[in-house]
């Protein structure tokens, strides 16, 4: 006989099954027998794991998940006019440890603490967090084309549709929101009525990741449960969106060979990757190797400290091919201005030493400690005694880029002027 605990965790899940065959029923898409024929795994230890796994992720206001955030990890709530967020800022070893952890990934409560949106949980590459091997291949299982741009998901602020990014309303989502046409903005207020949340991905010529799009575009992924976390079957995410006339992710086969999957996606090129979505929410990601070099690369040009250390390091020629037309551009001429700067310095320090070389070293300090700043009056010293003038400043460039503020004591000395590029993930 089951105990009581075990009863309620059994009658959560049919609460959230029989929501998602209600709103399939409703639609004509789905009869109720099929489809909890379709979520019921061949072995009823697997169905338990499933039942503690979604028991564990009920969550329907901020209380629900305040007293399980630690403190120093990543994980903030943030306060906007209308709504909160849950989310996290930055990563590190134990951010996402827990369940509850793993889904402060953009949840957003009205301003009385009742959850109105859940987007994604936290989702890791394959061979990440565990061997790939040791991933429920067994299991039903879906493999989903990764788009190259921003998930995007909908809410109801002050009583209107709105969209959202993981961090909340923003220019980008708003600019979704105008993408959208009467389909997808039909569905969207379906589904919240309905308690789900829908998960698209917006890509965009104007919102370039790495991989070129050329028409804005809103692509549904997903559709999830909010109360529960339970995450649509995604055939009748495709039947959904067919219905709608909304455009859905391309699905594939499931893996018969994890080895051969994993290997041959990491060669592909021209695509991110691919995500493979279980039957009961747990997903991992597979990105291609061009892609995530590219990708990587695109990512340092938000920080001007790693664009001076290709610069310092002559590692320029290296990343330009791996970066966007717009971003190449960006990188060259910041290259070439900082070697224009280079080429003044070390003419100017070779210029005093030709004609000031034969002084006292007394005299000479004197006078470079005059003429230079005092990063060029080392690298004249050191000329003096063999090593060349442009070896020492690129000296100076690789020390100076280690973090932003050492960047900033060589700014006027080069004339750094750098345009960062946010990389939207």
């Amino acid at each position: 006989m089951k105990s009581q605990s075990k009863l309620h965790r059994w009658a959560r899940v049919t609460d959230a099954q029989s929501a998602i065959a209600a709103v399939l029923r409703k639609l004509g898409l789905h009869d109720l027998k099929k489809t909890f024929d379709r979520h019921k795994p061949s072995r009823p230890r697997r169905l338990f794991f499933v039942l503690e796994h979604t028991m564990e992720l009920v969550i329907e206001t901020l209380d629900d998940i305040l007293p399980f955030i630690v403190a120093d990890t990543g994980i903030i709530h943030s306060r906007h006019d209308g709504y909160s967020v849950i989310n996290y800022v930055y990563t590190l070893e134990n951010t996402f440890e827990t369940a509850i952890a793993r889904e402060c990934r953009g949840l957003k409560f009205d301003p009385d603490g009742n959850l109105i949106a859940r987007p994604f949980h936290k989702f890791f590459n394959l061979g990440e967090k565990r061997p790939p091997q040791d991933e429920p291949w067994g299991c039903e299982h879906v493999v989903l084309s990764k788009l190259d741009g921003s998930m995007i998901h909908p809410a109801i602020v002050r009583g209107e549709l709105v969209f959202m990014t993981r961090m909340g309303m923003s220019d980008l989502s708003r600019e979704a929101f105008r993408t959208a046409d009467e389909p997808v903005r039909k569905l969207c207020c379906d589904m919240i009525t309905a308690g789900f949340t829908p998960i698209f991905e917006y890509t965009s010529p104007d919102n370039r990741v790495v991989l070129a799009y050329d028409r804005p575009e809103l692509t549904l992924l997903a559709v999830r449960e909010m109360r529960s976390g339970t995450y649509m079957a995604h055939g009748d995410v495709a039947r959904l969106a067919s219905t709608y006339g909304v455009a859905v992710v391309s699905a594939f086969d499931s893996v018969s060979d994890y080895s051969a999957f994993w290997k041959e996606t990491r060669a592909m090129e021209g695509i991110e990757g691919f995500v493979v979505a279980f039957a009961d929410g747990h997903r991992v990601k597979v990105k291609a190797d061009a892609y995530a070099l590219r990708h990587k690369a695109l990512s340092g040009l938000a920080h001007e400290k790693n664009v001076l250390a290709w610069i310092a390091t002559g590692a320029t020629d290296d990343i330009l091919p791996l970066l966007t037309p717009d971003a190449a551009s960006l990188v060259r001429e910041y290259h070439d201005k900082v070697l224009a700067g280079l080429d003044k310095w070390e003419s100017e320090i070779t210029g005093l030493l030709t004609e000031f070389g034969h002084l006292p070293r007394k005299d000479l300090a004197a006078l470079l400690q005059k003429q230079l700043d005092p990063k060029l009056q080392a690298v004249a010293f050191r000329a003096l005694s063999g090593t060349p003038a442009r070896e020492g400043l690129m000296e100076v460039l690789r020390r100076a880029s280690v973090n932003a503020a050492k960047v900033e004591t060589i700014r006027e000395l080069f004339d750094l002027q750098w345009r960062p590029r946010e990389i939207t993930e």
